[in-house]
Order: structure tokens, then sequence, then C-alpha cells
């Protein structure tokens, strides 16, 4: 192969490996220095026909939205000037494949059941959004793919994501400076 083909290869190997980006929208012509306030809505949430596991897991999402917005310096009120909304939707996929690979089918899964193997991913999208209540206008959007291992617990995975897209939103209650993290 040429060295051409090896850089290229290389590249595209580094960019498979590269974690998610936080993809994100900034409405650029609003007053930011009018936002004090917030409130935090999921229509899910307010479901109460889930179980004990599935309100724990919106709580999560939900103290972990609040921390954020109050690192920032908004207030959560009833009347807010702004209304920060979330959603997240997964799934789970099971891949099964036969580690002895045998093309001519000497080697079935009768005669091997230790050679099948299956392994349970879940991924999903997280999107957090801020819209101006009065004006009913979006003032900034985040979202970040999620992807699941069993070496991390969801909670942390969670946490980690949802301060990687507030880390996109610039700017602090009342305020139009953009404030940029290092």
């Amino acid at each position: 192969m040429r060295p051409t083909t090896y850089i290229f290869i290389i590249l595209l190997l580094l960019q498979t490996c590269a974690p998610a980006k936080v993809v994100k929208f900034l409405n650029d012509e609003l007053d930011y220095s009018q936002y004090k306030t917030y409130r935090l809505i999921n229509y899910k949430s307010d479901d109460k026909s889930y179980d004990e596991e599935g309100l724990a897991f919106f709580t999560h999402v939900e103290n972990a939205i609040n921390k954020n917005m109050t690192d920032k310096g908004y207030l959560a009120r009833d009347k807010p000037d702004l209304i920060t909304r979330y959603e997240i939707v997964s799934t789970t996929t099971t891949e099964s494949n036969n580690r002895n690979y045998d093309p001519y089918g000497y080697n079935n899964r009768y005669y091997s059941p230790s050679g099948w193997n299956s392994v349970k991913r879940t991924e999903g999208v997280i999107l957090i959004e801020i819209r101006d209540r009065k004006k009913k206008k979006l003032v900034w959007q985040g979202s970040l793919d999620l992807k699941y291992s069993k070496k991390t617990e969801p909670q942390v995975t969670l946490s980690e994501s949802i301060d990687r897209i507030f880390t996109t939103y610039p700017y602090s209650a009342g305020s139009n400076e953009k404030v940029i993290l290092e």
C-alpha cells in the first residue's frame, strides 16, 4: 500500500474513536441580559405511571439540569423568563455473532454452544432546549449522542453528558457577555 493510504486509514480510525460532539444552536439575535429565571419541564416526567426506577431516572436528569442552570445564576420560578425542556430518546440493541465462524456450517451452534456471543448496547440522544416564554422563540438548544456501557453507571454517563451540553451555553443570568470555559 502507498503511504497516503496508511495515513487515510489512520485518520479514519482516529475519527471513529473521537468522543461524540455536542450539536448546538444559539440564537444570537436575543438580548440575554433580560433572562434571569427559568422553569424546567418535561411532559414524560409528569406521567405517574412510571415505576420507581423510571421516576428516579427523571429526577436525576432534572437535578443535573437544575444544577447547571443555577451554576449559571438562573433562578427557578413558576412564571419564568425561560422555559427549559429536555427529551431523551434511547434504544437498546442486541447483536449476536458466532465467535467460531465456519463458512461451511460444520461448526454450528448445536455442537458449539459456547461459540455464540450476544452483546446488548444502549444508545440514545439527549436534547436540551431553552425557549423565551413570552416571545416563544428558541434561545438555545444542545444535544449529544449517549453511549452507555456496563463499565459506567447510567447516572454518571447522564450527568457528564448534561454537563458537556451546558458547556456550549455561554451566557450567565442577566448578562449579554459570553462566558468562555477553559
